[in-house]
């Protein structure tokens, strides 16, 4: 394992495990007509989200705050242009704390593959669906893990890879980014640049970052410091609001 990139990962559990992942605010957002996300798994795009570091399986559909109020804020936005519907699935993975930066890295590999078996069995079971993956913090980690390996047979059908707070952010890489400022976030995440996202999924793929958050924009030495607004920024619904906007670039872009 690259001994740079454990080292890294040990002080990033030392934060989160200090700071945490928001696990507030638990209730599906409704509207008169009902759900913003149908229970039906075939939907017209079927999310698959990851959840944050510490955030629990069993609260927030299992995707995490900032993931779910982004997701239904996305749901809202679809279905008042488009009439398209959305469901989303968590990604079940170990996201708790781990005494070693080599267990971080290794709940983050598993994430990665659950998330790829995952959307391999819904293009089989789905076939006019077409996909996104989206997570936050460690999650967005999870989705950029499974991001590299999407094959080729399912690649067409991914509309969306959103990757919010991601601890491997890089900013060289060409996809499409958001900093909810004038100017984009400099730094790289605090596990040091990510592999670029493979060319044929860069008109899907957006990273956001906001430049208060050292986790996914670290402008100096791993472990300088640790703000609130990774923990908070996010979740708050007029900056998932935002996020949501972006995303539905993303996906009239991609034809959804």
């Amino acid at each position: 394992m690259n001994h740079r990139l454990t080292r890294a990962a040990a002080t990033l559990v030392a934060l989160l495990l200090l700071s945490g992942c928001s696990p507030r605010a638990d209730d599906p957002v409704r509207t008169p007509t009902g759900p913003l996300l149908t229970a039906r798994t075939c939907a017209d795009l079927v999310v698959i989200g990851a959840r944050g570091s510490m955030q629990s399986a069993d609260r927030n559909l299992g995707v995490g705050t900032e993931v779910r109020v982004t997701v239904e804020q996305l749901a809202r936005r679809l279905r008042q242009r488009a009439d398209v519907t959305v469901h989303m699935e968590p990604v079940l993975y170990d996201s708790s704390p781990t005494p070693t930066a080599a267990g971080f890295l290794r709940n983050t590999a598993a994430g990665g593959r659950l998330a790829l078996d995952r959307l391999a069995s819904l293009a089989a079971e789905c076939p006019s669906s077409r996909f996104a993956l989206v997570g936050f913090s460690q999650g967005a980690h999870v989705v950029h893990t499974a991001a590299m390996s999407v094959p080729p047979s399912v690649r067409s059908r991914v509309a969306l890879i959103a990757m919010i707070a991601d601890p491997t952010d890089n900013p060289g890489d060409p996809i499409a980014r958001w900093s909810y400022a004038a100017q984009p976030t400099g730094g790289h995440g605090r596990l040091g640049a990510g592999p670029q996202i493979p060319t044929p999924l860069r008109h899907a793929a957006i990273s956001f970052c906001v430049a208060g958050d050292a986790i996914c924009n670290d402008r100096g030495a791993p472990g300088s410091g640790q703000s609130p607004t990774h923990k908070h920024f996010y979740e708050r619904p007029a900056n998932a609001a935002i996020t949501a906007e972006q995303l539905d670039r993303v996906l009239r872009r991609n034809g959804v």
